[in-house]
């Protein structure tokens, strides 16, 4: 090698290369990866996230984390309550059908709870071939993406593909966007998609789902249910260990080994045990040692668990844990349950619900009124009134304990699929 071309350090120079050290930095902070932004792939479609993949990253959290999904079911159901209520509208329920396969019913909890865990849905609609009609299909808002804004500041299409992570073999299909307030230029038995969004200064393209702020304690909840499913499947370690003295044979080894593991392992004797051998006979005659249990996590755990779901509950804004089947360990100074629910969710509805059901319902007053049919959509709301419920289940002659279960998600699923279809 050239001496004018060789690298090294300066001659004369005092600096001395840094050892090695035994301390190290860490950190414990682990967001979600591939956060909540938008950037431009170069292929006609905005990114969702730095790998495209954060509504499947939400969708994770939802499927893996007990306390946040029965949350995001609390706020489905707050929006749904028991249905639409069509008799207070005036109309026939069963002469109107988004489309041909399912009724409001399903329609509505589809796009609610894409709304709960995304804080945005998106639906596919078309118009009918009596040239006057809308038909209207929910799309998974994970598998949509936006195009880049167009000079007016508008999103002129959308982007759907089957699985964002192989675009090779599901390749995304452009479609045209819907505009709820001019249906004038749409074309017959043309697909179009309309996707509904709030404010988000913090986005662009996309939305944050309400619950932002609790994606780390929700990611915690997961990460405590992993440790104590490795603490279960791993952590039942030898309760002590025997050492006996040296043996001859291997298979005079293994013949000890067989009579002992018949003596103290199963069941019925809560132990297992951990074998040794001596060397030779200088050492010590054999022996039994206990191993301590490490008991010292399970109050620390706890106590952590217990702080998460309290941070979890509120990012949804949950007042009350019984709301989403919790137990509530404080006081109340309620004199009955069901006042207390009847108390937390009223104060939750205010706050939360409305907002979230005028959210899925400003979308379906257009939808009515592409269709010709003018009238406000009003639901029938959601009762924790567990005094009324009881007694009128027990004036109609029904056990108080099936009344209990009439206000569960799949009965009320029935009376909405029903009352549509």
């Amino acid at each position: 090698m050239d001496k004018n071309t060789k690298k090294g350090r300066p001659k004369g120079s005092t600096n001395r290369p840094k050892t090695g050290t035994n301390l190290f930095v860490t950190k414990f902070e682990k967001q979600v990866e591939g956060a909540a932004i938008a950037k431009d792939s170069n292929m006609g479609y905005i990114k969702f996230g730095e790998r495209n993949n954060y509504p499947q990253l939400l969708l994770n959290l939802y499927q893996n984390s007990p306390t946040h999904h029965a949350a995001c079911n609390f706020a489905v159901q707050s929006i749904v309550g028991e249905g639409i209520d069509y008799n207070a509208m005036g109309i026939d329920g069963t002469q109107l059908y988004p489309n041909y396969q399912y009724g409001w019913g399903t329609l509505i909890r589809n796009i609610a709870l894409d709304y709960v865990l995304y804080g945005s849905y998106s639906i596919q609609i078309i118009k009918n071939k009596d040239d006057k009609t809308f038909s209207f299909w929910h799309i998974p808002y994970e598998k949509v993406r936006c195009s880049p804004y167009d000079e007016d500041g508008q999103i002129p299409y959308y982007w759907i593909c089957q699985d964002w992570s192989a675009t090779g073999q599901y390749t995304p299909i452009q479609i045209e966007a819907f505009d709820m307030r001019d249906e004038s230029f749409v074309e017959r038995g043309k697909p179009y998609l309309y996707v509904y969004k709030n404010y988000d200064p913090t986005m662009t393209y996309y939305q944050s789902p309400s619950y932002a702020a609790g994606i780390k304690a929700i990611q915690s909840e997961i990460a405590y249910l992993l440790f104590d499913e490795k603490t279960t499947v791993n952590g039942f370690v030898p309760s002590g260990m025997l050492v006996l003295n040296e043996v001859e044979t291997e298979e005079e080894r293994q013949s000890i080994i067989n009579n002992i593991t018949r003596m103290f392992s199963g069941v019925e004797n809560a132990n297992s045990l951990m074998i040794s051998f001596r060397r030779s006979q200088d050492e010590e005659i054999p022996a039994f040692i206990p191993f301590a249990t490490n008991t010292s996590n399970v109050n620390l755990f706890d106590s952590a668990n217990q702080r998460t779901v309290n941070r979890i509950l509120a990012a949804h804004q949950i007042n009350d844990p019984q709301l989403i089947g919790l137990p509530n360990l404080g006081g109340t100074g309620f004199n009955s349950e069901g006042k207390l629910l009847e108390t937390a969710y009223n104060v939750y509805n205010k706050v939360v619900g409305n907002y979230n059901r005028q959210c899925v319902i400003k979308t379906l007053n257009e939808m009515f009124k592409l269709n010709g049919v003018d009238v406000e959509i009003i639901m029938k709301p959601l009762s924790f009134n567990l005094e009324t419920t009881e007694t009128e289940s027990k004036s109609s002659g029904v056990e108080s304990k099936d009344a209990t279960q009439d206000v569960s998600t799949d009965n009320i699923e029935e009376k909405v699929d029903g009352t549509d279809e």
